[in-house]
């Protein structure tokens, strides 16, 4: 698998349904960028529930926000300080993504 394969919308909407499974995490998105030609998947979780963030406002949840670039490495770009980091790590699929984000969130 590239990165191209990861960005295509079937592969997007996948790990959407995935991450819609895992019951630690509340609120999720993912998105792609593209910069210079080359995509970048997005995956935003946020281990609260939307009515409990302070002004409504995403950063003052416990959240984390995941990159995968086109070295397909799972990347923790920014969290919240009361969470756990994520060590970088290579991903094989788009399991392996929700994989690898529900075994972070479970452990918080």
């Amino acid at each position: 698998m590239d990165i191209v394969t990861l960005a295509q919308e079937s592969s997007l909407s996948e790990i959407k349904e995935l991450l819609s499974n895992v019951s630690a995490i509340k609120e999720y998105s993912v998105s792609i960028m593209t910069l210079g030609g080359i995509p970048s998947v997005f995956v935003n979780v946020s281990l609260d529930d939307k009515e409990s963030w302070n002004n409504g406002i995403y950063q003052n949840s416990r959240y984390s926000q995941f990159a995968i670039h086109n070295d397909l490495k799972l990347d923790q770009i920014s969290k919240h300080y009361l969470v756990g980091k994520h060590r970088k790590c290579k991903i094989k699929s788009a399991q392996d993504v929700v994989a690898k984000i529900q075994k972070w969130a479970e452990m918080q």
